[in-house]
């Protein structure tokens, strides 16, 4: 029961209120064709740098200001409207991961580290590493993303555009909420069938992000070190997350282990980064 409390008190209080207002937006800027402004904005970059069609470039943007899981969501979003396609997605996927910036630097920072500092080495650190995935990963060209995936949609009047968003945020939140509670009480079972010391428990946050973090701020490990793990903690993501994303993403036929090996990666340059930023400047 404490769990599922504590998973409402997470949603609530944390994650929905700046999901809800992105996921609603995305869905009337992408009716109302702003993917055309934004992809002569941005879109050669994306192209050129990353490999992907010019259209990734409004995920992209999105992901970096309203963060995970919203990434998937922005991604299939574009999918179900014809403007990029399944290759496009699948590498976008592997660094499109961004965490919400307000929770890297309020949350983890100011309330988990009690420094603010260190908040934003994280910030960066995390940042960074997600946009050298990209680069890695961007060996493998495909032709289809020369092509130009802007099509002309059905005029629809503003009520409908924002009723079909509103179920839309709506289903992707009740999916959130869903598995983080199912992912908080697994990890209650965990820390109640294993009897770990306080500074390992932070292990959990493989699993369920927040909760891992959570016991690494009341951990007695250095300052120094709790940042490398909370670095890689967030570029990693949890399994939480993962879950969060591919369920939105069902049906698209895109493979976990990618991900999967994507994120480990990331998690460990953004710990490096983290460690070299700490040495430099803190």
């Amino acid at each position: 029961m404490e769990s599922i409390r504590l998973s409402f008190k997470i949603c609530i209080n944390n994650l929905f209120p700046s999901l809800i207002p992105f996921m609603l937006l995305s869905n009337i800027l992408i009716n109302y064709n702003f993917i055309d402004d934004l992809s002569d904005m941005f879109g050669k970059i994306m192209n050129k740098v990353f490999k992907v069609s010019k259209n990734t470039s409004f995920a992209f943007i999105m992901s970096i200001i309203s963060g995970t899981p919203s990434n998937g969501k922005y991604l299939k979003d574009l999918l179900d409207n014809g403007l990029i396609d399944i290759n496009d997605c699948k590498r976008c996927l592997n660094f499109c991961h961004f965490t919400n910036p307000i929770f890297i630097i309020g949350t983890i920072g100011c309330t988990f580290l009690k420094n603010k500092k260190l908040g934003l080495i994280i910030l960066i650190s995390h940042y960074l590493s997600s946009i050298l995935i990209g680069l890695f990963n961007n060996k493998n060209y495909y032709e289809s993303n020369n092509k130009n995936y802007i099509q002309k949609k059905e005029q629809k009047n503003f009520i409908n555009i924002l009723k079909s968003s509103i179920f839309s945020t709506i289903n992707t939140l009740l999916l959130i909420l869903g598995i983080i509670t199912t992912c908080l009480i697994f990890t209650c079972l965990l820390n109640n069938i294993f009897y770990l010391s306080d500074n390992v428990k932070f292990i959990y946050g493989l699993i369920e992000v927040t909760q891992g973090l959570n016991f690494l701020s009341i951990s007695n490990l250095n300052i120094e070190f709790k940042a490398i793990i909370a670095s890689f903690l967030i570029s990693f993501g949890g399994i939480c997350i993962h879950m969060q994303v591919f369920s939105i993403l069902d049906n698209k036929k895109i493979r976990y282990y990618p991900y999967l090996i994507s994120r480990i990666i990331s998690g460990i340059i953004s710990g490096i980064f983290t460690y070299i930023l700490i040495s430099l400047f803190y």
